[in-house]
């Protein structure tokens, strides 16, 4: 798992965007709101960040602390708001996706190599094969969005314990 770092600042400008979905009588899976935050740390120029989901916990001039993967494009993971003292950890609230669009093209062509190599076994074989894979595929995509989240639970408690010793030798 890539690593994580801490971004601390105040936000200039909280933009919220919802999504319009033409579903009739069914809700979208993933989240349909879109929040872009303009961040401004003490010393260093401003910085956006876009957070999909439906949970935003700060306001525009609250203190805050992101936590991001450290990557060229930084996915936010964790948003510490020091001016209400809240926070929320988007690893652990926002929905998985366990089953991802790369399962839906594996599957086809795991059916066609079944039934290529092994023939009417193959194809009745296949379906208990990809039961199989999906769930496994599922379970280990979950454990990793488990272990992702108490990633991100013990980043935030670092960022607070440093942010309050900050605190406490300016006082």
């Amino acid at each position: 798992m890539p690593t994580l770092q801490a971004i601390h600042g105040r936000l200039v400008e909280v933009r919220r965007f919802t999504n319009v979905h033409l579903y009739i009588g069914r809700r979208p899976l993933g989240p349909t709101d879109r929040y872009e935050l303009w961040l401004k740390p003490p010393h260093g120029a401003e910085r956006k960040f876009t957070i999909n989901t439906r949970i935003m916990p700060a306001r525009r001039g609250h203190e805050v602390s992101l936590i991001v993967t450290a990557h060229k494009v930084p996915q936010v993971l964790g948003l510490a708001n020091w001016s209400t003292i809240d926070g929320v950890n988007y690893a652990r609230t926002d929905a998985p996706p366990l089953v991802r669009a790369r399962d839906f093209v594996v599957l086809p062509a795991a059916f066609l190599a079944a039934a290529i190599l092994y023939g009417d076994i193959g194809m009745v074989l296949f379906v208990p094969a990809a039961v199989a894979y999906l769930a496994t595929a599922a379970f280990g995509r979950a454990m990793a969005r488990t272990r992702r989240a108490a990633q991100v639970d013990r980043a935030i408690d670092a960022e607070a314990l440093r942010t309050s010793r900050s605190v406490r030798t300016l006082q």
